[in-house]
């Protein structure tokens, strides 16, 4: 797969799950809340992916 669909899939989910998670625990935060999960969890999944890799060299 190229980069830009990896990205665009990584990003995708890990707001949706941001939302669900920031909607399921804490009902009463804003949507900056859930879009700032979303975000931590897109940099964490990128960065599981560089220690995975390095890893393996």
């Amino acid at each position: 797969m190229e980069r830009v669909t990896i990205f665009i899939i990584r990003a995708v989910l890990s707001f949706v799950f941001g939302t669900l998670l920031m909607r399921l625990f804490y009902p009463d935060k804003g949507i900056v809340f859930s879009a700032a999960l979303g975000l931590l969890l897109l940099s964490l999944s990128y960065f599981s992916a560089y220690w995975r890799h390095r890893k393996s060299k």
